[in-house]
């Protein structure tokens, strides 16, 4: 190697120096922070969505044999688990059988009454996904007059309008006020949370679902659907027990899902979080102090009151993680391990020796629905307590918590 050779001149500044004014030449290779932001950043949105379970389950349905289950045509999954299942349930592009009409599906409801067979029944996809996958577009209505990679044009607030329009109106669970019309219940107006309650649902009319006598466990998959977490933070979707009085938290009164689960990132323009894991920072405007989600030990109450409902579902035969016949119940070491949403009843159980009474279905039912709702109560505490200590009282038991 030679001898290090003189400096060079003094550069122009035509990139990089704010006080020349200097135009970008043609050949710079840069490119524009708008272009980056706030999708494409290294904490931007795309980076946040993929630390989602959102991005998870898809990467993980990519390899699995079951993966175009979930968006099979003409069978319900992919109404939820397909790319392009709101926009179509949005224009009413599902499919029903024998010319049965959805009473509520421009407000989310699945649910109706077949015509002829008088069951209830659930829409089905009719979409062209091949493998479940939620993301942008499920979400948020992109075309070509909106889409950055098409028009060049930077994306800017409000260009990109979610599918279900947060000024549209209020939303429905699936949950009938009586067993004759499927209606389904108006569960109030969330503004952009209805988005997510339009999957995030039981699935299930409860009204029609649960006999007066004689209910009778028919599948591992009796109950609702896992992710029911609109039917309890509306706080109308649980079974409710005559003669009780239900009330709503402050949670329900004043929030939506994205108040928690989409706080608003001020390093990204202040564009909410795509990873939709809830803030605790968005709690301390009421609960002034607050370093964890079990504020006043509320939290801990209803572990401790799923853990002894499921000890008792267990001792019954009712409850099992096995995959397939013969399920064989818990072992200790899975009662009160945390994992209670992967707790399933076991078909042709019974209780105390018989078929289950309307209220020991009922109880069944909302022992499912909050284990598989999460949060274990935070997302209406009020409600989620009271439908829990009615549960376990119907069943016999003397709950570790008083009503709400």
């Amino acid at each position: 190697m030679g001898a290090t050779g003189p400096a060079g001149p003094p550069g122009s500044g035509v990139v990089g120096d704010a006080t020349t004014g200097d135009a970008m030449p043609a050949t710079a290779a840069l490119i524009p922070v708008s272009c980056l932001s706030p999708c494409h950043g290294f904490n931007g949105v795309v980076a946040q969505y993929q630390t989602s379970q959102h991005y998870v389950t898809y990467v993980t349905n990519l390899g699995s044999e079951t993966a175009a289950e979930w968006t099979t045509p003409g069978a319900p999954c992919g109404n939820c688990h397909a790319i392009d299942a709101l926009g179509n349930r949005v224009s009413g592009n599902v499919l029903t059988a024998d010319d049965g009409g959805v009473v509520n599906l421009g407000s989310g409801e699945t649910e109706y009454l077949d015509p002829v067979t008088l069951a209830v029944s659930s829409v089905n996809y009719t979409g062209t996904a091949t493998v479940a996958q939620v993301y942008c577009t499920t979400c948020h209505a992109v075309t070509d007059a909106n889409d950055p990679h098409k028009t060049g044009i930077p994306w800017t607030p409000g260009s990109f309008p979610l599918q279900v329009p947060a000024d549209s109106g209020t939303v429905f669970v699936e949950k009938s006020p009586t067993t004759g019309p499927v209606t389904g219940t108006n569960a109030g107006f969330f503004g952009p949370g209805d988005t997510c309650m339009w999957c995030h649902r039981s699935r299930v009319d409860i009204t029609h679902y649960i006999a007066p006598t004689g209910n009778q466990i028919t599948s591992v998959r009796w109950g609702p659907h896992e992710g029911p977490q609109a039917d309890l933070f509306t706080g109308v979707g649980g079974y409710q027990f005559t003669g009780k009085v239900y009330g709503q938290s402050t949670h329900e009164q004043k929030l939506s899902c994205v108040d928690c689960h989409m706080v608003n990132v001020a390093e990204n323009a202040n564009v909410p979080d795509h990873s939709f894991n809830p803030q605790i920072a968005a709690c301390r405007g009421c609960h002034a102090g607050a370093t964890t989600f079990d504020v006043s030990g509320f939290e801990t109450d209803i572990q401790n009151e799923l853990t002894q409902v499921e000890t008792f579902l267990n001792g019954e035969n009712a409850l099992t993680r096995a995959t397939a016949a013969p399920y064989s119940g818990l072992a200790p070491s899975n009662l009160g391990d945390g994992n209670w949403s992967q707790d399933q009843p076991v078909p042709g159980a019974t209780l105390e020796g018989g078929l289950l009474t309307q209220d020991q279905a009922g109880a069944l039912y909302d022992y499912l629905l909050v284990a598989r709702g999460g949060a274990y109560g935070v997302h209406n505490p009020k409600y989620i307590g009271e439908i829990l200590f009615d549960s376990a009282t119907a069943l016999g038991l003397a709950p570790v918590y008083a009503r709400p």
